[in-house]
């Protein structure tokens, strides 16, 4: 059975670290997009949709904020994942609130945002067996419809009330 590997897209305006955590993710077995912007990213988006985002904050133009702003609109189960150098507690509370995944401080060890990624996944998706399994009788093409699933599944799996 050949799987495909969950779909990263990766945005940060220092071409650099985007290329060194390009290279980090793939290594690690990941399939991923990477942008130099937050326009970029919304017609990558567009295209085809990642299981995860990960976006730096402080980027030109649209910041990494307003980036997830955008995606939550589109895509509100998606996760977003959001990288700084200038994040304060504050900063990542209230990112957290909005709904971002996470808010991770650079630099940052490798596995740590390793393990951030796993989270994220495993949040955002289930293994292909679990998801028939339970939406077995469900057939729908519409990507409104798959992320409402996506939703319920996530919601399904956690411990909180609806």
């Amino acid at each position: 059975m050949n799987q495909e590997p969950p779909a990263i897209l990766l945005v940060d305006d220092d071409r650099d670290l985007l290329h060194l955590l390009s290279m980090r993710l793939t290594a690690a077995g990941y399939a991923v997009t990477a942008v130099e912007s937050a326009d970029a990213a919304l017609a990558s988006l567009a295209v085809r949709r990642p299981q995860l985002v990960i976006t730096d904050l402080r980027m030109h133009g649209m910041d990494g904020l307003g980036l997830f702003d955008a995606i939550h609109r589109q895509a509100p189960s998606l996760p977003v994942v959001i990288l700084t150098a200038h994040g304060t507690i504050p900063d990542a509370v209230g990112a957290t609130r909005r709904g971002v995944f996470s808010f991770l401080t650079k630099p940052f060890e490798p596995n740590v945002l390793l393990e951030t990624v796993a989270d994220a996944l495993r949040v955002s998706t289930a293994p292909s067996g679990d998801r028939a399994h339970w939406r077995s009788e469900i057939i729908t093409r519409a990507a409104a419809m798959e992320a409402l699933l996506g939703q319920a599944q996530r919601v399904a799996v956690s411990d909180a009330s609806v």
